[in-house]
């Protein structure tokens, strides 16, 4: 190793200078979100970074946000091989008699479970929550249970359930459905993770089903020519809750050195619906207009190149450990450090660390990862370190 992989060495700036009008103010884009509102979020699908929050941690009214527990519960029997697509549903008169929005079910009828979760997710219908319950628990009180079992196998503490659709059953505090923004976008980024399909129905501007001689539009408002690209996801509204909206959309890459990348949008407690809209569309044009998804390492590919003295191979490619990828703003400056241990001799294990590289904003580390050896790096033998000694001694006399 020469003196130069001992010390230090900064690599690179990456100024990351996109097109984008008053970046300047970003903060004026987001004025008046958390006006007449129970709280509010935005944040990165894949990451869980927070780009925007306003009172999140408090334990909201859900609503019929609460339906896409049911349809994780329900996709989980899927998955699981205890429920299929083509199963149908008996419909109970306990379920068709559900109060609030309805797809409007006979007691006695018999129901594809595919178009069951079509009438949950595009029109939210109640009743299709109650019977989708019954069907996989025989009650809705056990189906209950398996919501808390849900929540508690991925670390949501703040809510309460009373049911698997959200409607309350009176205005006291105990009968309605509960949840924190934070523990509500911690669910839908895992839910989006581990079934994305649901995006597949989630966009869906409409539900036609002519058998049933049934058309009805999409609960969510920012179909159309609201704001482009948006595909999901659940609306909700109670007295007590106001007008919810829990909205996402892909990002596509502003340039080959970002990556696409996915926004979050939760609005709750709105006092009129084009409120409601106006607030989601700015949480989702802010994410859009001001950040980046920046490739910064790739795994597989060589980081760089390292010059070891007693090694019987002595340049040794070098990588990092994993992939790191940084949501930054627009115009946000990223340093880049790596520091390689001071001495570096073979014998090497495939897989040994030998150095680190540090990213910062400012002068705050974000992250550090290792750089790493993908070989076994074996010693040179006394023959071949005699051979290199006459060999450099010879250089150095004819130079």
């Amino acid at each position: 190793m020469t003196k130069k992989f001992n010390r230090v060495i900064s690599l690179v700036i990456i100024f990351i200078t996109i097109m984008s009008s008053l970046t300047s103010f970003y903060a004026a884009d987001l004025e008046g979100v958390s006006d007449r509102i129970h709280g509010a979020l935005l944040g990165d699908l894949e990451t869980g970074e927070i780009l925007y929050e306003y009172n999140v941690d408090e334990a909201l009214p859900l609503a019929s946000i609460s339906k896409l527990i049911t349809y994780s519960i329900l996709m989980d029997k899927i998955t699981e091989g205890k429920i299929k697509y083509d199963d149908e549903m008996t419909i109970s008169e306990n379920a068709a008699k559900t109060q609030g929005s309805k797809f409007g079910m006979k007691a006695g009828e018999k129901i594809k479970v595919s178009t069951m979760i079509d009438a949950l997710l595009v029109i939210s219908g109640n009743d299709v929550t109650t019977a989708i319950a019954e069907h996989i628990a025989g009650t809705e009180e056990e189906f209950v249970k398996m919501m808390y079992e849900k929540s508690k196998s991925l670390g949501l503490n703040s809510v309460h359930f009373i049911n698997s659709h959200g409607y309350p059953l009176d205005d006291a505090e105990t009968d309605q459905n509960y949840m924190s923004i934070k523990d509500l976008y911690a669910f839908v980024r895992y839910l989006l993770s581990t079934y994305p399909q649901v995006l597949e129905i989630s966009k869906k501007t409409e539900l036609v089903i002519p058998e049933r001689n049934f058309n009805k539009k999409s609960t969510n408002p920012l179909f159309g020519n609201e704001i482009q690209g948006v595909d999901g996801l659940k609306t909700g509204y109670t007295d007590k809750a106001g007008i919810c909206l829990v909205s996402t959309m892909p990002i596509k890459a502003k340039d080959q050195n970002s990556k696409d990348f996915r926004i979050i949008a939760i609005i709750m407690g709105a006092q009129t619906h084009p409120e409601r809209i106006e607030k989601s569309k700015k949480l989702l044009e802010y994410g859009r207009d001001n950040y980046i998804d920046q490739k910064l390492l790739n795994k597989e590919e060589v980081y760089d190149k390292i010059h070891i003295d007693n090694a019987k191979v002595q340049d040794i490619n070098v990588y990092a450990k994993e992939d790191y990828n940084k949501l930054t703003e627009v115009g946000q400056t990223v340093r880049v450090e790596k520091t390689y241990n001071e001495k570096i001799k073979a014998p090497l294990a495939n897989g040994a660390k030998i150095g680190e590289i540090n990213y910062y904003i400012g002068e705050e580390k974000i992250k550090t990862i290792d750089i790493e050896i993908r070989e076994d790096v074996k010693k040179a033998n006394f023959f071949v370190m005699i051979g290199r000694f006459f060999q450099n001694l010879f250089k150095s006399w004819f130079k």
